[in-house]
């Protein structure tokens, strides 16, 4: 079954500071669609066009919005990874790191509506405390490595869902979580490590085939992965991890879209190549006549927790979800992609994870940990206390000891 994610309605938004800068905003009948950026940043791009999924082919323009991190050559050295085999079994969430239930405005939209975390107050992606809670919970959850949400940076031309000025949660979040994983490291605390998961969503229908298309799909990788200590990089046989999700928002694309990822990123980072998972939609080049297959290193579906755990034998990640609901906001049922899937008080999810220990695959993911506003979350609520989180836990400890088995 095949489902584009909903729009998320909560996106992290300000916590009454004033705004730094504000572009041109575009006309009245743009909804949702962003323009603010921070003093010194260009317009975006798309401010007086009207975006919209499978639109014509459009080339991304400048990228002068795009900016490299520390942890990237000449700079930096130091590209020593802590990386699994392909051969392990390793397991990971998505994470959906755009909250900020600080504001109260935001905590009045979610109570009563979505799952709400045990310490609302301090539930924000600007604070180290709230990602450090969160990962010792995805460790006691039985997970290797998280896939945290990117949405590139800001006058990104793709970024056209929701206000987040004057903090942009995409990039403001990876310092904070940079600094949980540190205080972990430094308390002794086991890795747990972070690979990027790439928010296609964002790529407004660019033409990946051009050499403008594919500079552009490849300067989200580098940005996102220059900014976090390469010992703290998901990685699978030495390659750090991009998992790409679907191709809603790309108007073309074949395999030299995803070989120019990597051709780029071992200019950047000392040789290093990716291990890239694709969405489903990526098994065939888009746009193009003929359609000529398109392989990577790893290929998943979205949608477990609509339709549940797929046996399809391509794919290489078993896939759970525990249920998905998003008719509190969405209309029209499934044609519009609004679904109710009860969890069934966990047996959904249970039922999924016994398939993904008898699947074979050598990845579990978790979808999500915490897409509150989707109904898909594991991590710990006031609605659902710990239940997901030790369910995890049972069969993460099955899934991964099936290496010991041979």
């Amino acid at each position: 079954m095949r489902r584009r994610r909903a729009l998320a309605l909560l996106a992290a938004a300000g916590v009454g500071l004033p705004l730094v800068a504000v572009a041109q905003e575009a006309p009245s009948g743009y909804p949702g669609q962003s323009n603010t950026v921070p003093l010194g940043d260009p317009t975006p791009e798309t401010a007086f066009e009207r975006l919209q999924v499978g639109g014509p082919a459009r080339d991304p323009g400048s990228l002068a919005w795009a900016h490299s991190g520390p942890y990237i050559q000449p700079v930096w050295t130091d590209f020593t990874l802590r990386s699994f085999s392909a051969a392990d079994y390793v397991a990971t969430t998505y994470y959906f790191y755009w909250h900020n239930l600080t504001d109260p405005d935001r905590l009045a939209r979610q109570q009563g509506r979505f799952h709400v975390p045990p310490d609302p107050a301090h539930y924000t992606f600007l604070l180290p405390e709230t990602h450090q809670r969160e990962f010792n919970d995805m460790l006691a959850a039985g997970l290797n490595f998280v896939l945290p949400v990117y949405w590139g940076e800001p006058g990104h031309p793709g970024r056209t869902t929701s206000e987040t000025s004057p903090h942009y949660w995409s990039t403001e979040g990876i310092p904070a979580m940079v600094e949980a994983l540190q205080r972990n490291e430094a308390q002794g605390a086991p890795p747990l490590q972070i690979g990027m998961f790439y928010d296609t969503t964002i790529l407004a229908n660019a033409d990946l085939t051009t050499a403008a298309g594919k500079e552009y799909f490849y300067v989200n990788v580098r940005d996102f992965y220059s900014r976090i200590p390469p010992r703290f990089w998901a990685a699978i046989d030495g390659r750090p991890v991009v998992w790409l999700y679907d191709t809603a928002w790309v108007s073309k694309f074949d395999q030299s879209s995803i070989d120019y990822l990597s051709d780029r990123f071992e200019d950047d980072f000392a040789g290093l190549r990716l291990f890239v998972v694709r969405e489903a939609q990526w098994q065939t080049s888009k746009g193009l006549v003929p359609e000529s297959p398109v392989t990577s290193d790893g290929l998943y579906a979205w949608g477990a927790a609509v339709a549940g755990f797929n046996t399809s034998p391509e794919l290489t990640v078993a896939q759970v979800g525990p249920g998905f609901k998003n008719t509190q906001y969405c209309t029209g049922g499934p044609e519009k992609n609004c679904f109710d899937v009860d969890r069934q008080n966990g047996a959904w999810y249970e039922s999924q994870l016994q398939q993904a220990v008898a699947s074979g695959r050598h990845i579990l993911a978790v979808e999500t940990w915490n897409e509150f506003s989707e109904g898909t979350d594991i991590q710990e609520t006031v609605e659902t206390g710990r239940q997901y989180i030790d369910l995890t836990r049972r069969y993460a400890d099955q899934f991964k000891g099936l290496a010991a088995r041979g």
